[in-house]
């Protein structure tokens, strides 16, 4: 399913770049502006976007909300008060259970956000096919802008947001073999160096078969610095000072 994100009469260029942000951070790239209040180039909104500018930038810009509906299968426009009006209410955390009921029905979803003053208006609101509320302690204050969109953003990234479990450290590649074969070499030799005992040289090369690759890395500059450590004291003792005592 592709997800668009569409904001209606936004009047602060800080929750712009935030807005923009939020999509990008989860995995989302289609931001669509109608009768924006302010500037987008605005150097507030552009800092604010940090590494999303690409995004913010290319956000068509519509007059009527209709015309930005023009490819949406499915409209949902985003409330945080009651409408005096009777409307089914979805509960943001509710959204995906109720998309993934639909199946492949559905293959474009437009969530519709308000100014940050008074929200989406009357005839907006028409143009859409459901109200999505954020579920919230106390009635005032409401979530800003930003915020909002960040939240729908969020419970809509599903695979994209998974990503963020995965290990992101430096060394995302398995250590080659021949690095490892080196590695348990010089694991050997070092512990002979120390004098550890043969039983307890083979628990350490068995282990080793056990670890990750990041593990082995750290294994690695442990052992090296051990090395350079232990050339220094022997340096040290075999110098002439020593020599004559």
């Amino acid at each position: 399913m592709q997800y668009s994100f569409i904001l209606v009469e936004p009047e602060v260029p800080e929750n712009l770049g935030a807005a923009a942000r939020a999509l990008n951070t989860m995995g989302h790239a289609d931001l669509r502006l109608v009768r924006p209040r302010c500037d987008r180039n605005a150097e507030k909104a552009q800092v604010l976007a940090h590494g999303s500018q690409h995004i913010l930038n290319a956000a068509p810009i519509y007059e009527h909300l209709a015309e930005a509906l023009h490819d949406i299968e499915l409209a949902c426009a985003t409330t945080a008060r009651h409408r005096y009006e009777k409307y089914h209410y979805i509960s943001a955390r509710e959204l995906p259970q109720y998309l993934q009921a639909k199946g492949g029905s559905v293959q474009r979803l437009a969530i519709i956000f308000g100014g940050e003053r008074s929200g989406l208006n009357r005839q907006d609101i028409n143009c859409c096919d459901l109200i999505t509320t954020i579920p919230q302690e106390i009635a005032y204050p409401s979530l800003n802008l930003a915020q909002a969109v960040m939240v729908y953003s969020y419970v809509l990234a599903d695979v994209q947001a998974a990503v963020q479990i995965q290990d992101q450290r430096l060394n995302r590649q398995p250590m080659p073999v021949e690095e490892y074969a080196h590695l348990k070499q010089s694991t050997l030799q070092l512990m002979g160096r120390i004098g550890l005992a043969e039983r307890y040289q083979q628990y350490v090369t068995h282990s080793l078969a056990l670890l990750g690759y990041e593990d082995l890395y750290l294994l690695h500059n442990i052992r090296a610095c051990i090395d350079r450590t232990l050339d220094r004291l022997e340096v040290k003792h075999s110098g002439p000072d020593h020599a004559e005592s």
